[in-house]
């Protein structure tokens, strides 16, 4: 697929670009990404880092995790979560910013196709997806 994705936060102060097809696209029920992202359930695709151009990390609010390889990366002036970097090291862009890109709809190509770590989850979510207990799915060990 050769899409083109142009996100921005909600100020248009951070912008950056997503091109093509990401690794992968999910919902994820663990409780780092609950936190780390302050919801219910992470919704987002991961992106190979040579498919996305995003802005430099001094241009941003930088929150790393004590403890954790995680590290949240947002907008200095709205406040807006624009990407996360975690195991297993790619960008993760929430479906948020996509839907805000697309007249609040996800594209139907960036549609999530499975559930990680939903044995954490705080949400029964019944969709028909697949939904694996931990991280096995995409190769994340606990």
């Amino acid at each position: 697929m050769s899409d083109t994705y142009e996100l921005s936060c909600d100020c248009g102060h951070v912008k950056m670009t997503a091109r093509g097809t990401p690794k992968l696209s999910l919902y994820c029920h663990c409780g780092s990404c609950r936190d780390l992202y302050s919801v219910d359930v992470l919704s987002a695709t991961g992106w190979a880092d040579e498919d996305v151009e995003l802005p430099a990390e001094n241009d941003l609010v930088v929150h790393k995790v004590d403890g954790k390889q995680m590290t949240r990366y947002s907008c200095p002036e709205c406040g807006l979560t624009m990407y996360g970097r975690h195991k297993p090291g790619i960008p993760v862009i929430p479906h948020g910013l996509f839907r805000k890109a697309n007249g609040g709809r996800l594209p139907a190509e960036l549609a999530p196709t499975l559930h990680l770590f939903y044995r954490d989850r705080v949400l029964e979510i019944d969709d028909g997806l697949d939904k694996s207990q931990g991280g096995e799915a995409i190769g994340l060990e606990d």
